[in-house]
């Protein structure tokens, strides 16, 4: 294993330092549209903007990939995320806005991509569980780093536009300067509805529901935060909090997964996520109890992803990558109405907005999965072991080590009922 790591630092080092400078701009841009005046049903606007970006880099990401090969499209999608992240902080006009964060999505797509497929061509199918969650960990912890230079409070937010863009430009050296080849281009992203939901209805919702949350909370979170508060600091560590939610919850939950009825393990997350996002009913949600809800709605939120993967790759039936691919729309899909349905809803005056639409998510989520398990309460025969899996790219799902039993394994088991 550390033969494997050593070959892949350069790459690992890369998503360290990218992930520390995107974390922080997923948290900046939001602050500053508050800055700028901007109410939050507008500022939620610029979120979707972005996963829209983001869903359209999934699926022309890897033709960029295989015109130009991974190090040049690399330098093309940092370039652009570093171009658009300081052309936002050198200009305050809500259309360019909406076009630059689409720029950012499609960029940061077509990272994940790049690397992810890189990633896949160096790692042994043995070594590819462990890399795979040391890469989801990598992923999340960075993320935390960006926020925590916001709410260490030495910079300006304008201050910190250069400042995020300084790590995104500092993550191509690592890529630049490798001596290993570069691997084989990656596929083009397939997947059918039909296939997906064959699989793993609830899976599809619960993908769905999760990008739903996650992408409200990025595109608002901190700038909710911040307005309860009065402190952009606290809008920062409001996100940081979001996250170590998930990264905390992910391992055991995926243990719990692969011990239950994966439905069950969904439907108590989308309690958790309901209580969490119901707590401003029962506390006002200043200091610690702001951090609470923040907490439990990312720990509900993050691995509902993960476990509606496994529970879809238990039914994958040798179609492995089409689910994933399938799940991972959902999930972008979702990400996009988040910001978009939070907009109408906040211009209507609804009180605590963001919390009763997270609330509303996560009580339909647990409602249809008990209508699942209520439709088909069986035990299960056959599962495969639960894996962390980041919300990025379909190449993640190519990394997941049970693809590749799938692909040596020729019906591991009967299929479960979904």
């Amino acid at each position: 294993m550390t033969a494997t790591l050593h070959t892949l630092r350069s790459l690992l080092l890369s998503v360290a330092v990218l992930l520390v400078g995107h974390g922080l701009q997923l948290t900046l841009l939001p602050l500053k549209a508050q800055e700028l005046g901007w109410s939050e049903s507008v500022i939620g606007l610029t979120g979707s903007a972005y996963y829209l970006g983001f869903l359209l880099g999934c699926l022309t990401g890897p033709a960029m990939i295989r015109r130009v090969g991974h190090i040049r499209a690399f330098t093309v999608f940092v370039a652009m995320a570093t171009t658009a992240l300081l052309a936002a902080g050198l200009f305050d006009y809500y259309v360019m806005w909406l076009v630059l964060r689409f720029a950012t999505g499609w960029a940061l797509a077509g990272f994940y991509t790049t690397i992810e497929s890189w990633l896949n061509d160096g790692v042994q199918n043995s070594k590819r569980g462990t890399v795979l969650a040391l890469y989801t960990m990598i992923s999340l912890g960075a993320m935390v780093t960006g926020q925590l230079v916001i709410q260490a409070n030495v910079f300006t937010l304008t201050e910190l536009f250069p400042m995020g863009a300084l790590f995104l430009v500092m993550a191509t050296l690592p890529i630049a300067l490798t001596s290993r080849p570069q691997p084989a281009t990656p596929a083009a992203v397939q997947f059918s509805w039909k296939t997906v939901f064959g699989a793993s209805q609830v899976g599809v919702i619960a993908s769905g529901i999760s990008g739903f949350v996650m992408g409200l909370l990025w595109s608002i979170g901190a700038v909710f935060a911040s307005e309860l508060t009065g402190s952009v600091e606290v809008g920062a560590r409001f996100m940081a909090v979001v996250i170590m939610g998930g990264l905390v919850v992910q391992f055991p939950i995926g243990r719990l997964s692969d011990a239950y009825d994966r439905r069950w393990i969904i439907l108590w997350l989308g309690v958790l996520g309901f209580l969490g996002a119901n707590l401003w009913m029962v506390h006002p949600l200043t200091g610690f109890w702001l951090y609470v809800a923040g907490f439990l709605c990312g720990a509900a939120a993050m691995p509902m992803y993960s476990v509606s993967i496994a529970h879809a790759n238990d039914n994958a039936n040798g179609q492995f990558l089409q689910i994933a691919s399938g799940m991972l729309m959902a999930n972008a899909i979702g990400a996009v109405l988040g910001p978009l349905l939070y907009a109408g809803v906040k211009m209507a005056g609804l009180p605590q907005a963001l919390m009763v639409i997270m609330a509303l998510a996560f009580a339909g989520g647990t409602v249809w999965t008990a209508l699942r398990l209520r439709a088909h309460p069986v035990q299960r025969a056959h599962f495969e072991p639960y894996q962390p899996l980041p919300k990025t790219t379909a190449e993640a799902a190519v990394l997941d080590p049970r693809q590749t039993e799938e692909a040596t394994e020729d019906g591991a088991g009967e299929p479960q009922l979904r």
